[in-house]
């Protein structure tokens, strides 16, 4: 038996390792599901404000990852969430290079009904690439791709909270007036679908040095590849006002090339696999011990969430307004107020010192 996190979360195996912390396959005891956590290190003030950022934007939508619960314990802060068992489009790209025209038309338009529920909640995410796009497995059926990782997002309409001379973003797919240190913007986020996508189509992945985009130069014989490059590249014009107005609008012209009707290609092999294969989504496991000393096990953080489940049987328009609801946070546990006070105490020390240094 692994290390059981706040007498709660079982860690089984480390999935991925960064600068904002590790995350690892769990198994929450509460409920026998095996899940994947990311837990850091409380000293960290910046890494926690990320934290405490990412557990406030739960959005419900079916292509997008949602945090579930959180808890600490020592120095350190976990959160949960679903467990995607595919992998990511990076690990697609770099299995197969460049994608079928039908599979790249999908996980765009994908990737957009995600941004679609996003920016109606007033987020910008900031971190569009192809590590923070998951994959369900499902073989070699339609992909399904679900948006990750809102360690970096900002609302709208939230004041700046870094130096004007920050730049935060992953390069190669942040947009020119990302690098500037501009103000977030929904376009800017669409620079970065146009970019994964062109990679998508072309196997080969951008650099923070890379020079505009020369689209004549990655034309084929293609009539379908070439009308999806062309719509990727409008979404990558380096003035925010050429590109599409809006997630919406972008799906629009995508949908009408009608790519995702195209037959499976001559040879297509293209797979999503279980990366978890062997691993089943429930395991046998004790009841939780509520008496751990170490528990604060705070279930889900004060957030809004945008209902997009339908009703069975229904047709999901994603394209459709989202309805905005409060979601109240779950009071476990006697020292839930101090650990709070903590957080917002971090939060408070990290605020000022942003006020000190602009």
């Amino acid at each position: 038996m692994g290390e059981v996190f706040a007498g709660r979360y079982e860690l089984l195996d480390p999935i991925a390792m960064g600068g904002m912390g590790t995350v690892w396959c769990v198994l929450d005891r509460a409920d026998h599901q095996v899940k994947a956590a990311k837990i850091l290190r409380q000293s960290d003030a910046a890494s926690l404000l990320r934290f405490v950022r990412e557990q406030s934007m739960r959005i419900d939508h079916l292509h997008v990852v949602t945090p579930q619960s959180w808890a600490g314990m020592d120095d350190r802060v976990l959160f949960t969430m679903p467990l995607v068992r595919g992998g990511s489009v990076a690990d697609l790209l770099k299995q197969y290079g460049a994608l079928p025209v039908r599979w790249v038309a999908l996980l765009v338009d994908q990737t957009l009904q995600a941004l679609e529920a996003v920016h109606g909640a007033g987020i910008v995410h900031r971190d569009v690439k192809p590590a923070n796009l998951l994959l369900e497995p499902t073989g070699g059926g339609r992909p399904h791709v679900r948006l990750t990782d809102f360690g970096i997002a900002a609302p709208l309409d939230e004041p700046r909270m870094t130096r004007a001379s920050m730049v935060i973003g992953s390069p190669g797919y942040m947009a020119p007036e990302q690098w500037r240190g501009a103000d977030p913007d929904f376009r800017s986020d669409l620079y970065s679908v146009g970019r994964v996508g062109i990679e998508m189509l072309t196997g080969v992945r951008p650099t923070a040095d890379s020079p505009g985009l020369d689209v004549d130069a990655l034309r084929t014989d293609d009539e379908n590849r070439d009308a999806l490059l062309d719509l990727l590249a409008r979404a990558c014009d380096e003035d925010p006002g050429q590109r599409p107005a809006s997630a919406a609008d972008m799906r629009a012209d995508l949908a009408d090339l009608r790519l995702d009707t195209l037959p499976a290609a001559a040879g297509e092999t293209v797979t999503v696999r279980d990366h978890f294969d062997g691993l089943a989504t429930t395991l046998p496991g004790s009841p939780t011990d509520t008496s751990a000393s170490t528990r604060l096990d705070h279930g889900t953080a004060p957030a809004t969430r945008v209902d997009h489940r339908p009703a069975p049987g229904t047709r999901v328009d994603h394209g459709a307004a989202t309805r905005v609801q409060p979601v109240a946070p779950a009071q476990v546990g006697s020292r839930l107020p101090a650990y709070v006070l903590l957080v917002v105490g971090l939060v408070a020390v990290f605020v000022g010192a942003w006020l000190l240094l602009t």
